[in-house]
């Protein structure tokens, strides 16, 4: 019998983590709203520090690792995000109030606000998540380590352009 996404997901996950050191415990659900995504929660008692890195970096290399070895595990390209002792989940909602300042700040100075540099994992959330607000643009500017988000108001050009298409 074949396995399923989420086993193979659970075994890869659990078997990277026992040859890294730590002894975790893993449980993997499908993730709503996305074909082939899964959600990876992992709880370690010791060490977690070592294992999410200052700023998630370390568990960032942690979930690449985990694609990698999933591509060559399936024929299909699976999105998983790990989760250890909640961190992500933790980081998510506080990267979203970081970036709900930075836009009421931008609407109400009508300026530009930079947010600070951000791993990728972190910039998408802030883009998707600014993404719902339709006075709000957000680009990302930078190379690197020094990547971040700029956070603007949407011209007024463009707001007045687009309530004019809905009135026609």
């Amino acid at each position: 019998m074949e396995k399923s996404h989420q086993e193979i997901i659970k075994e890869t996950v659990a078997g990277l983590l026992e040859k890294l050191g730590f002894e975790a415990s893993v449980e993997v659900a499908p993730q709503e709203g996305g074909l082939n995504a899964f959600f990876c929660k992992v709880r370690v008692e010791q060490d977690q520090n070592f294992l999410i890195g200052q700023y998630g970096v370390n568990l960032a290399a942690v979930q690449h690792l985990v694609r990698v070895m999933l591509r060559k595990k399936t024929e299909e390209k699976l999105n998983v995000i790990v989760d250890v002792n909640d961190y992500f989940s933790e980081k998510k909602v506080l990267l979203e109030k970081e970036a709900e300042r930075a836009a009421a700040e931008a609407l109400r100075d009508n300026i530009s606000v930079a947010l600070r540099p951000m791993l990728p994992y972190e910039r998408k959330i802030v883009h998707s998540f600014l993404f719902e607000n339709p006075k709000i643009v957000t680009e990302s500017i930078g190379q690197g380590a020094e990547r971040k988000i700029m956070v603007s108001p949407k011209p007024k050009s463009d707001s007045a352009a687009a309530g004019q298409a809905k009135s026609v």
